[in-house]
């Protein structure tokens, strides 16, 4: 106590005590967890939320806010954290009410805190601005201290006044932001829809009334009515009705974003799986305009699923293969092989998803029935393809 008092007496001592004091607060700022808990939020969603691992990046800040407690993190850090749990929430789990709980907290910790341009959509923005957050601040240039209206006595609202700025809305999105224009490549499986069928292939008697349109093989090659190739009448020579395989084919897109949920698009495709060569010639090509709608405020703005419903018509033939058996004349069973064809043209109606990844990249499973016109017949299409926007 003697040496303390001899410290502080005298001029020197006094400035000693007075740059302790104004130490003291730069050393309470300083909080012992904040650079682990940093470090979480950083992979959380740098790593995990950009690569739409959401679970997993709701996890990891959990995890930090946890470590936190009550004074284990600088009151900067507390918010940033609560911040990016509620962009986890809004932005990519779609769980709005947690999100503006999170974002109430974030606020409670830092009034000044501000959202992070990098993950911030519309939606997030909007939900900030509700639970009181505000803009980032605007840069200051040298007539910040200026008066912003022309009258100086001028106050904003009232008639006459006339203001040199334009505020913007924090809850308007960006313009340009999300890619308007996609490049795809597409595989797809048909599948055709068959009616039970008697005298499927050649025959001594008549097809049945609505007989649908098939060529018969063997051994890839057309099966006829020659002396060796009869099908005598009774068992055999039928297919059931049902749903079978028909062709594949791979298609590359291209859509245009017209709005934030509507887009316009083209494919052009060749298939696989129709039947052999012969004087009836099947067609391979795959031509097709469609329209999308796209469920949900700015979809492409967002790192969230992407759900659309989409028209589209064009060109394209299926053929379907099913396997026919039959006896001939003496009795002896063998297997054909029946293509079910269809029209050229047609019309469908498909249900689909994007699942965003990586920025601008998307996975897109699809279902779809299409009708075709011609020769008629329903048939359905899943489809896989990959999406990559610019």
């Amino acid at each position: 106590m003697l040496e303390f008092r001899s410290l502080v007496n005298g001029p020197r001592g006094l400035v000693l005590v007075f740059a302790c004091a104004l130490g003291l607060p730069s050393v309470a700022l300083a909080a012992p967890k904040d650079k682990a808990a940093s470090q979480l939020r950083k992979e959380a969603m740098q790593t995990d939320y950009a690569e739409t691992n959401f679970k997993k990046a709701e996890q990891k800040l959990k995890k930090a806010v946890n470590q936190c407690g009550k004074s284990g993190c600088s009151n900067q850090v507390v918010g940033e954290l609560h911040r990016d749990l509620a962009t986890v929430y809004i932005a990519g789990l779609k769980q709005g009410a947690k999100g503006k709980a999170e974002l109430k907290q974030a606020l409670r910790a830092n009034p000044d805190l501000e959202l992070d341009d990098d993950f911030a959509t519309p939606e997030l923005r909007k939900a900030f601005t509700e639970a009181g957050g505000h803009g980032p601040k605007p840069a200051a240039d040298e007539d910040s201290d200026k008066p912003k209206n022309k009258d100086e006595d001028c106050e904003p609202g009232k008639d006459g006044c006339k203001e040199d700025t334009i505020e913007l809305k924090d809850d308007e999105p960006a313009s340009g932001k999300g890619a308007k224009n996609w490049l795809s490549l597409h595989f797809a499986q048909d599948f055709m829809l068959y009616s039970a069928q008697d005298q499927v292939c050649a025959s001594n008697a008549p097809p049945s009334d609505g007989a649908e349109n098939y060529s018969c093989f063997q051994n890839s090659a057309p099966f006829g009515g020659s002396a060796g190739q009869d099908i005598a009448p009774g068992p055999g020579n039928h297919i059931s009705g049902g749903l079978g395989r028909a062709t594949a084919r791979l298609m590359i897109g291209f859509d245009r974003l017209l709005s934030a949920n509507l887009s316009l698009g083209l494919r052009l495709g060749y298939a696989f799986g129709g039947r052999p060569p012969s004087t009836d010639k099947f067609f391979p090509f795959h031509a097709e305009l469609r329209g999308s709608y796209w469920f949900g405020a700015a979809p492409f703005e967002s790192s969230g699923l992407r759900p659309f419903v989409t028209l589209s018509g064009g060109l394209a033939e299926v053929d379907g293969r099913v396997p026919v058996e039959y006896f001939n004349p003496n009795g002896q069973k063998g297997e054909l092989i029946a293509y079910r064809k269809t029209g050229k043209g047609f019309a469908g109606l498909g249900f689909g998803l994007m699942v965003p990844f990586a920025g601008d990249n998307g996975i897109v499973p699809e279902l779809r029935v299409r009708q075709m016109f011609g020769a008629p017949g329903t048939v359905f299409d899943v489809s896989i393809g990959y999406a990559r926007g610019f």
